[in-house]
């Protein structure tokens, strides 16, 4: 209730307070199954980085602007390396299994994107033909397209960020503790970019956003 209820509804006044859009009418399917895949990407990884985990959802219910914070990639490892394993290994097994998990993501969200901007379109072309449309439903078209391509934004630039953070800890555990697995996970994280280079422009969403960092030999060639 608090999550899903009154944060969202305070992050709403918030953001209205900061002259920002905010549309209160109900959302589509699409448009909430958006958030509702937006929400996995925006927060951090590691459920054990409880600050960085508060300050993300503050962030994507607009108590906080989105660009209040800046993220630090080293926040993913910090927490890797304090993290006690009884192998080395595990914390390889650990990295490549978030690897994988967010490298299957870029799929559903950005096809759902699409959906969620050719109905924006549409929405786009209706308040041009529809004069007779109140000013304030015009406003609240208007809130709702800026809306969801902010989300596509942050997404956008979530992802990038994911992958910093996911290099910078394989270069770490590679210098802290060297293994076979390192190779395994690099294969991994080259995956991920490439599924995200994959997705990112058949959304048509690469405009709003960073595109994916490019490639870095890290352990092997």
């Amino acid at each position: 209730m608090f999550n899903d209820k009154i944060l969202p509804t305070a992050g709403k006044v918030a953001a209205w307070m900061r002259e920002e859009p905010v549309s209160f009418g109900p959302l589509t399917d699409e448009e909430q199954k958006l958030r509702d895949l937006a929400y996995a990407i925006l927060m951090p990884p590691d459920s054990n980085q409880l600050w960085e985990r508060t300050i993300a959802e503050w962030r994507r219910t607009r108590i906080l602007p989105e660009d209040s914070t800046q993220p630090n990639p080293a926040d993913y490892s910090d927490e890797l390396l304090q993290t006690p394993y009884r192998s080395s290994t595990a914390r390889y097994a650990r990295l490549i299994e978030d690897i994988r998990t967010d490298a299957m993501r870029p799929g559903p969200f950005y096809v759902v994107a699409a959906r969620v901007q050719e109905m924006d379109d549409v929405r786009a072309k209706a308040l041009a033909n529809m004069p007779h449309l109140s000013p304030e439903e015009r406003e609240q078209a208007a809130a709702r397209i800026a809306e969801n391509r902010m989300i596509v934004d942050w997404v956008q630039r979530r992802f990038a960020e994911r992958y910093a953070g996911y290099q910078l800890a394989l270069e770490r555990l590679v210098v802290a503790t060297p293994a076979p697995a390192a190779v395994e996970a690099e294969r991994m994280l080259e995956a991920f970019r490439l599924r995200l280079a994959e997705f990112q422009p058949s959304a048509r969403v690469a405009m709003y956003g960073a595109a994916p960092p490019a490639p870095g030999v890290i352990v092997s060639k």
